[in-house]
């Protein structure tokens, strides 16, 4: 009122009537400043899982930051003249997620860049300390020797033991528990002697271990049952004694790791992903049941290959056995059809992941079998100083398959293939549960395919991004 009546009054100049109006910011009324200082929001559950991805990207070390003011443009100029397009082939080829927009692209990249010239000189550091340091040389260190590749599970636990040149060291599953109990103070001890007495233990320089990063759901279910519980306990035991052992762990991505080998179908396809993820139909009845179809005929013919490469093995083996003959072309029947017209969307969407995960299933086997068939074949040369012999016809049929349903590409990426013993194709033949063996296999091999493309990265990008 007082602020009106100066602001009004004929005795006073126009020009001296200006008065400021009080401030409702506890503040002495009149004051005002042009910076006001705001408090910061909290971070958001989506702030908190970038970050987490942060942290699972850069390798577990914060990289070495610099003052951005003057030398953030510079850094980044490589980066930046690339294409969305380019920047997502190369986070797919480092198994890193690809994100959203093109800024964030390249800062996630560049510091991922950062933590792994990081991570090389540190093992560079370790492993060579009376040599002179060159870039190549840091590069060289940046891929570990060796690996430990987990495939988390309390009843089913797989492990792998392999070395950069290809060589499977060690290839095992450890039941941990029999049944799905939760009780911490028991399952600590239980993983403690695994790591203690059944893990091989390498200083960080030399090996990196793969842990398999758990779900906290089980098939999209809003329940979390006792088994996802008690394996994500698992995996936080692992972390716990693996790295207070010094050892060097990095979380693995199974999705990123499916995606690297195809087994994830693109969203782009309307017959791939007919129901999204919060459970809405995007599709109709009649593209869901023909995608069902075409999953079963899939699962069928992969179902054959499979079979027909543990065939081959046997008999490299010298092992009795006696092959059931599967058509590979048996579609689903008309009953079946019908029964499928029955079911609501929902079951039917139930029913296409089922068959998509028995088809990853037997993609995966097949994918570990022809690496065991061409480890064998090369063992059973002249020269290769093993035992292995195999007849020529034999040969001969194993070099047809290979031919007509195998790759010729160097699975580690480095023009190095796997080298099975054949005890170890002989447990592999015995083994019960072989998805979760050969689970633990891709998922090491696609590790140490993006190491040695990173080390690519750091020879292009990291002088650069890390002006080193």
């Amino acid at each position: 009122m007082f602020g009106w009546l100066v602001r009004n009054s004929p005795l006073l100049p126009r020009a001296t009537a200006t008065v400021v109006a009080p401030v409702k910011s506890g503040r002495l009324p009149g004051y005002r400043t042009k910076a006001t200082t705001t408090t910061p929001a909290a971070p958001t559950a989506a702030a908190a899982a970038a970050d987490a991805d942060t942290v699972s990207a850069t390798h577990g070390l914060k990289p070495k930051r610099k003052s951005r003011a003057r030398t953030e443009v510079d850094d980044t100029r490589a980066l930046v003249n690339l294409k969305v397009a380019e920047l997502n082939d190369i986070l797919r080829s480092c198994g890193l997620p690809q994100g959203t927009g093109k800024v964030r692209k390249i800062a996630a990249l560049s510091e991922f860049i950062s933590a792994s010239y990081d991570l090389a000189q540190n093992r560079y550091s370790e492993t060579n300390k009376n040599e002179a340091r060159s870039a190549s040389k840091v590069y060289e260190c940046f891929v570990p020797k060796e690996i430990v590749s987990i495939d988390i599970g309390f009843r089913n636990l797989a492990f792998v033991h392999i070395s950069r040149d290809g060589t499977v060291l060690d290839w095992r599953r450890v039941e941990l528990l029999k049944e799905a109990a939760f009780e911490p103070w028991v399952l600590s001890n239980v993983v403690a002697e695994f790591v203690q007495n059944v893990l091989p233990l390498r200083k960080s320089a030399l090996c990196t271990y793969l842990i398999e990063h758990q779900r906290f759901r089980s098939q999209g279910s809003a329940a979390v049952t006792d088994s996802v519980m008690v394996n994500n306990l698992v995996e936080a035991l692992l972390y716990a004694n693996l790295r207070h052992a010094g050892a060097h762990v990095a979380p693995i991505n199974p999705a990123l790791v499916s995606s690297h080998w195809g087994f994830i179908e693109s969203r782009k396809n309307p017959t791939s992903s007919l129901v999204d993820e919060d459970g809405a139909d995007i599709s109709n009845k009649e593209q869901i049941i023909e995608a069902i179809i075409r999953m079963d005929n899939s699962l069928q013919s992969q179902r054959l290959i499979t079979r027909t490469q543990l065939s081959l093995i046997k008999q490299v083996l010298q092992h009795q056995h006696t092959t059931r003959r599967t058509s590979a072309t048996r579609g689903t029947s008309s009953l079946e059809r019908s029964n499928l017209e029955k079911r609501d969307k929902r079951g039917l969407a139930v029913t296409r992941d089922l068959k998509r995960r028995l088809v990853k299933k037997e993609r995966t086997i097949a994918m570990v079998q022809e690496w065991i068939l061409a480890s064998l074949i090369s063992e059973a040369q002249p020269g290769s100083g093993t035992s292995v012999a195999i007849s020529e016809s034999l040969q001969s049929d194993i070099r047809l398959f290979l031919d007509e349903y195998g790759s010729t590409e160097s699975p580690l990426g480095n023009g190095c293939y796997l080298k099975f013993s054949t005890q170890m194709a002989e447990m592999l033949c015995t083994e019960s549960k072989r998805d979760d063996l050969c689970d633990c296999v891709i998922q090491g091999v696609a590790w140490y395919r993006w190491q040695h493309y990173i080390t690519g990265i750091l020879e292009k990008y990291a002088p650069t991004v890390c002006s080193c």
